[in-house]
């Protein structure tokens, strides 16, 4: 478990630092990152099958949103890596990704006076899930 935190860890700077500087997530961090998070699910499982059915209606409603289909995949493999190792609650995680994301736009309106017509989702996604496991 300690090695999957580290690498989820350790590849979340680079993602971050792409996904603002281009507003996209390139496959070639998410292969990398999927790689040790499907054998810690064939070790660990899966998780609860309820937390993955809302898992899909997230995903799909995202999609639906127009969110960026990296950070859809972004979010795919956060939550399988979550959802195997411990009871998450996906509602209090979202809620979390709602309020850093709104202060992204925040800060972003008032430094520049005008609002981005996109944003970068990964540094919200890794705020989110820092904060959600800090208050865990």
């Amino acid at each position: 478990m300690l090695f999957l935190w580290s690498v989820f860890w350790l590849f979340s700077f680079p993602i971050m630092v792409r996904d603002l500087d281009s507003q996209r997530i390139p496959n070639v961090y998410l292969k990398v990152l999927a790689v040790p998070t499907f054998l810690v699910l064939i070790v660990d499982g899966i998780g609860p099958l309820l937390n993955l059915l809302i898992l899909f209606l997230v995903l799909v409603s995202t999609v639906f949103l127009g969110v960026g289909m990296g950070d859809v995949k972004l979010l795919a493999l956060s939550f399988m890596i979550f959802n195997s190792q411990m009871n998450f609650s996906i509602l209090v995680f979202l809620s979390l990704l709602f309020t850093c994301a709104f202060a992204h736009l925040l800060i972003h309106g008032l430094v520049t006076r005008q609002m981005p017509q996109r944003i970068a989702l990964a540094p919200s996604i890794f705020l989110a899930f820092a904060l959600y496991f800090a208050a865990r």
